[in-house]
This record gives structure tokens, C-alpha cells and sequence, in this order.
């Protein structure tokens, strides 16, 4: 694979960046804090490279200014004074607000690769706020569960009917998002926002489209189709998820399942992305 194509350094981005995001906010096995770090710290010399690759120089500038520094400082010392006072944990929105208040501070420096970064993560958490405040946050302030609509249709219902028709696995649905597996163990099941996928798809859009606010490239198709092959991966590999740790589950039991319940998914995301990708660019 050519590591000098810009759409696979993409790819790879966005691969890690899942990974990292879903260790950090979900936690797992292990020491996933560092994991974690490790994982977002790779994300950002992929992304270093994908902004410095030839020909794909930024374009769009935003303006350094003392007030973006401002800006940026406030937002983060607001939101771990927040946490800090209501007693809460790093969760969706403190990741992406204290990753923005970060960027907003780096397009201020006098550094043209920390600038490069900040401006694409200015445009990237903004991107990822707004779809997530349009897709979970305002819905559920106003009551609504649509999104547990699709997770219920698009995954839970495919997995359970396989596991059930093609394994003979015993389940019970209990509601949209949850359900009962009686194997060695009866064990009970949520499927919430991150087994839909969701956080993985906001995250590709995002990466999408800040990377072609902030770069010079010629081919916006060639982008939509790498969007594409992420999209899919991404719900084929949550799909996979919930069968493989049903199964687990079901023929080993709740504590070798939660081995396995966070790092499960961003694992098959990979497995299945990187070789589509491979195909693709080739």
C-alpha cells in the first residue's frame, strides 16, 4: 500500500481516531486510558502527514488571533470545572469541546504544523458538536428515541435473528434496546448509541468533511467513496460486534464477554476497512 496516498492516510486516520475515541469514553480491558493516548497520539502524525502530503497543502485559514487562545482556554477550563463540580466523567461532549478549546489555542501558535492541526480540529470537533447536538442531544431533550429506531431495526434485529435462526441461540427482547441471552448464563443485554454505530459515523463525517474544508484536493469524488467504504465498515463491523459477543456470552459467560466488550468493535472496524481500502486504491 502506498502510504503517499492522501485518501489511505485517511483511512488510517480515521481508524485510529475511532479506536481511541472508543477506549477513552468507553473504557475496556486493561489500561484503555493509555491505550487510549497511544491511539490518538498515532492519529495525529497520520494526520500531520495527511495535511503535509503534496499537493494537499491547507487551504482554508482560519484567523490566528489572542482571541481564539481565549477562546480555547475558556472552553476547556469551563468544561473540567463543570465535571469537576458536578462530579461527572469525560463523556461525548467534554472530549470533543475540550479537543476544540485545544485546537482553537494551536492555530494561534507560530508553528505551521501545530497551526495545520488546530485548523483541522477546529472544523473537525465543530463538525462532530453539531451532528451530535442535530442526531442525540436534541432528540433526546425533547423526549425522542428515533435513534433507538435505528439501532433496533439496522443491528439489533439482524443479530438476533441470525443468532437465533442460524445458531439456535435462546433470546428474549425485552425493549428497542435491550434484550436477555440464556446460555450458560443468563445474561442481560443494552445495545445503546455506541453499539448502533453512531459515534463511529459522526466521527467518519466529521473527519470527511474537515479534511476537505482544510485541504486543496481535486477529487471530492474520490472522498465520498472512501466515506462510503468507512460507513460500511462501520456497520458491518458493529453488526459483527453484537454477534461476537453474544456468542461469547452465551458459550463462555459475562466476564469473558466483557473482556472483549469495548475493543471488539474498533478491532473488526479495522479488519474490515483496511482491506476495502487496500482494494479501492490500489
Amino acid at each position: 500500500m502506498d502510504f503517499k496516498k492522501p485518501e489511505f492516510v485517511l483511512v488510517l486516520f480515521v481508524t485510529f481516531i475511532i479506536a481511541s475515541y472508543v477506549e477513552l469514553t468507553f473504557g475496556g480491558f486493561g489500561s484503555s486510558g493509555y491505550l487510549a493516548l497511544i491511539f490518538f497520539i498515532i492519529s495525529l502524525i497520520l494526520l500531520a502527514r495527511l495535511l503535509n502530503l503534496k499537493g494537499d497543502r491547507p487551504q482554508i485559514r482560519l484567523k490566528a488571533s489572542k482571541k481564539s487562545i481565549l477562546l480555547g482556554s475558556v472552553i476547556i477550563i469551563a468544561d473540567i470545572l463543570y465535571n469537576l463540580k458536578t462530579g461527572s466523567d469525560i463523556q461525548t461532549l467534554d472530549t470533543m469541546l475540550i479537543f476544540l478549546g485545544a485546537s482553537l489555542i494551536s492555530i494561534s501558535l507560530k508553528n505551521d504544523y501545530a497551526s495545520s492541526l488546530g485548523q483541522f480540529g477546529v472544523y473537525f470537533s465543530s463538525i462532530f458538536l453539531l451532528l451530535f447536538l442535530i442526531v442525540y442531544a436534541i432528540p433526546s431533550r425533547l423526549g425522542s428515541n428515533i435513534y433507538d429506531y435505528y439501532g433496533y431495526y439496522a443491528i439489533t434485529i439482524p443479530a438476533l435473528f441470525i443468532l437465533q435462526s442460524l445458531f439456535g441461540f435462546s433470546l428474549h427482547m425485552d425493549s428497542l434496546i435491550t434484550f436477555h441471552a440464556y446460555g450458560v448464563e443468563d445474561i442481560y443485554y443494552k445495545v445503546d448509541l455506541g453499539c448502533f454505530g453512531f459515534y463511529s459515523m459522526i466521527l467518519i463525517i466529521s473527519t470527511v468533511l474537515a479534511y476537505r474544508l482544510t485541504s486543496s484536493s481535486k477529487n471530492p469524488s474520490s472522498l465520498v467513496k472512501i466515506t462510503v467504504i468507512l460507513v460500511i465498515a462501520s456497520f458491518l463491523a458493529n453488526l459483527l460486534r453484537i454477534l461476537g459477543l453474544v456468542s461469547i456470552g452465551y458459550y463462555y459467560g459475562l466476564d469473558t464477554m466483557l473482556i472483549f466488550h469495548t475493543f471488539l468493535g474498533w478491532v473488526l472496524f479495522a479488519a474490515l476497512v483496511l482491506p476495502m481500502a487496500y482494494f479501492y486504491l490500489k
